[in-house]
């Protein structure tokens, strides 16, 4: 099988050196075409069959692609789950290097409690962290409540003094509510894909951070995506 990978990520060496161990070649036209999270497959079409496979790329292109005749491999849970431990592991790094105190005498908000927003809200807890997840999913609102976390409805969000605010809802949440940081700083480490911010909130500091496992853990990363291709592809 023919592939090709575009764009900036540290997964991408080790991912294409897998795939060549596995008897696939790097070459056009490409079989399978895997992007970075902020490439578009538009910018590749004359490099790829008209069936080809695309891992990854712009999350809102798919049903354009699959349009267009392409194939999107979708993720298992298994995948995203992994994944997510991952990314979680990225945000926990980021709140230590970036803010200074420590997390075991920081409130940490969590947005949203899908597959990322439950290993977010594990990781800090377990660094002792005061973890409050904040949703308006009725089941989310449930399965955050049986961990045992604190836990409020979204439209409850307010007061962000002093907090590191963990986003995992790609949807622009916090554009709709009256918060604010008037007494302390706080953080917000935005990990989802569309931002929960679109404006500005004083005393808020935004630090985009997506694709963590491509900073932070490279190898593990690499080699969940191999594994979850060749799963993939062996379906097809």
């Amino acid at each position: 099988m023919n592939f090709l990978i575009y764009g900036e990520d540290c997964r991408h060496a080790i991912l294409t050196a897998r795939l060549q161990q596995a008897g696939h070649t790097l070459q056009t036209p490409a079989d399978l075409l895997i992007l970075s999270p902020k490439e578009s497959y538009t910018a590749h079409t004359d490099v790829i069959n008209n069936n080809c496979l695309i891992w990854g790329g712009i999350p809102s292109e798919t049903a354009a692609l699959q349009t267009a005749g392409y194939r999107k491999i979708r993720q298992s849970d298994a995948f995203r789950v992994k994944n997510s431990v991952y990314t979680a592991e990225g945000a926990v790094a980021l709140a230590i290097q970036e803010t200074k105190t420590a997390l075991c005498e920081t409130p940490v908000y969590i947005l949203g409690y899908g597959f990322l927003g439950k290993e977010c809200a594990r990781l800090f807890a377990a660094l002792r962290a005061a973890v409050t997840v904040y949703t308006e999913n009725p089941e989310e609102l449930s399965a955050a409540v049986q961990k045992g976390y604190s836990v409020k409805k979204l439209t409850e969000l307010s007061v962000l003094d002093g907090a590191i605010v963990i986003n995992t809802i790609p949807v622009p949440v916090l554009d709709r509510l009256p918060v604010s940081c008037k007494e302390a700083p706080s953080l917000l480490i935005e990990l989802a894909s569309i931002p929960c911010l679109t404006g500005h909130i004083e005393g808020l500091r935004i630090l985009p951070a997506g694709a963590l496992p491509s900073r932070f853990s490279p190898e593990s990363a690499a080699k969940l995506i191999f594994n979850e291709i060749i799963e993939q592809i062996k379906k097809e």
